[in-house]
């Protein structure tokens, strides 16, 4: 394995490593577990992870473009990731003190969970940053997908680790409470653990972007803001990948929360929900890197889009005891077979739907972004990047906070992630599929 081989499988390794905190932490088994378990009202627990993730929208915002123009301007990738591991590290073990009752830690869990998130999306801007510098000419959307794959493999793995070692023996390993419930809040010191032992590689293999000459990097983040209006391709592609993102993050961040007070499934339930999800995610990004390889990022993205899209639109259809509104069904019963009632499994059959094309959407996004990005430019523009998938996240969590409030119904996460993600591709179905070397030579032809 020569050198450019040796990076390109660090590279994928770090998106292993990041993986489970969003299968563990921000999706599946913590968030459900906060809302339905550590809060106690589903409803309220909801409200609050959604005015998290306004705060957490609002950071990543402030913060990723210039952590992209630092890449750039100091060429000190390594740094970074060193940098944003240490306070990812310890807020997500701190998680552990979730204690259930302990009314006075729900703003403290709260804070570790914006920092675990902040810090993983900052360290995911410096990630893609690198991906035009590892990858082979021409590979970058086929890299991009087979990363996210390798990613839904580790989020398998992590999963099943909880499920048998933590969730279904009647003794949990290392001799863990469920009535405390140690399996929900012992995910945190598996992510941060798990994150400490696959990490490294990149950190330390992490190549320097080439010298541009660049010195300050608030002069060459406003440089290049300065530049969108000259650059129309880049502003659609940016408003379209910010209103993508931000659907398809919010309704994975509300899917697992959204089973947990619908049908009070357990954290069993909940990490079997996720495995199904996962297997269907980790094949379909694996396609979608080889679809990305032949149609093109763009085709990829707007095909992925509208196949989550009618999952989404079925998984909000699903009530806990009818389905699309009108047709009454037998609620789930407690303490009854797992994923017995018709609507769970109705529930179940649309997320994968979703499952099976999240992946590939965000994968092509990263790829098209890169293929768009000038050559050495792409440290600041993937800042660009961070910033829109962030700049409205604060508004998608705050609207399904404001809303679930008010309305008392936790399906308006679907639909609020549904409208964004259709503004988005509306608006990306106008942007080339690639940047404008691409264009002026297809324009001299």
């Amino acid at each position: 394995m020569d050198r450019g081989d040796r990076r390109r499988a660090a590279w994928a390794l770090y998106e292993w490593a990041q993986q489970p905190y969003w299968a563990l932490i921000a999706t599946f088994i913590f968030t459900p577990y906060f809302a339905a378990g550590f809060v106690g009202d589903a409803a309220r627990g909801q409200s609050l992870l959604g005015y998290a993730g306004a705060v957490s929208g609002l950071l990543i915002a402030v913060f990723s473009p210039l952590v992209g123009a630092s890449v750039d301007a100091r060429r000190n990738p390594r740094a970074w990731l060193i940098g944003l591991a240490f306070p990812f590290v310890i807020a997500s073990a701190a998680l552990w003190f979730a204690v259930p009752g302990a009314q006075d830690r729900v703003l403290p869990i709260l804070a570790c969970l914006v920092i675990a998130g902040v810090a993983a999306e900052l360290s995911s801007a410096v990630m893609n940053a690198l991906l035009p510098l590892v990858a082979k000419p021409g590979e970058v959307g086929r890299l991009s997908g087979s990363a996210w794959a390798l990613a839904y493999v580790g989020a398998l793995i992590s999963l099943f680790i909880v499920l048998l070692c933590f969730s279904l023996p009647q003794v949990p390993m290392l001799g863990l409470s469920k009535a405390l419930h140690e399996p929900d809040r012992m995910v945190g010191p598996l992510v941060a653990l798990w994150f400490l032992l696959f990490a490294w590689p990149l950190i330390l293999t992490a190549p320097r972007p080439p010298q541009t000459g660049a010195k300050k990097p608030l002069a060459e983040l406003w440089s290049t803001i300065r530049s969108l209006p000259g650059k129309p391709w880049m502003a659609r592609f940016l408003i379209g990948r910010m209103l993508i993102g931000d659907g398809i993050s919010s309704f994975i961040a509300f899917g697992g929360v959204l089973a947990a007070g619908l049908f009070g499934w357990t954290t069993t339930q909940l990490g079997l929900y996720a495995i199904a999800l996962s297997i269907t995610a980790g094949i379909g990004t694996f396609i979608g890197g080889r679809v990305d390889q032949k149609l093109g990022s763009k085709a990829t993205v707007l095909i992925a889009v509208c196949v989550v899209l009618f999952g989404a639109f079925g998984v909000g259809c699903v009530g806990r005891d009818s389905l699309f509104f009108v047709w009454p069904v037998a609620a789930p019963v407690s303490g009854g077979a797992l994923f017995s009632s018709l609507p769970e499994r109705v529930f179940l059959g649309f997320s994968l739907f979703v499952g099976l094309t999240f992946g590939p959407a965000q994968a092509s996004l990263r790829a098209w972004m890169a293929q768009l990005a000038p050559a050495g430019e792409s440290g600041r523009w993937f800042g660009l990047y961070a910033l829109s998938g962030k700049a409205t996240a604060f508004l998608a969590p705050l609207v399904i906070a404001v809303g679930t409030r008010l309305v008392g119904d936790q399906r308006i996460a679907v639909a609020v992630s549904a409208l964004f993600m259709i503004a988005g591709a509306a608006v990306l179905a106008g942007v080339p599929r690639q940047g404008p070397e691409a264009l002026s030579d297809v324009i001299e032809k």
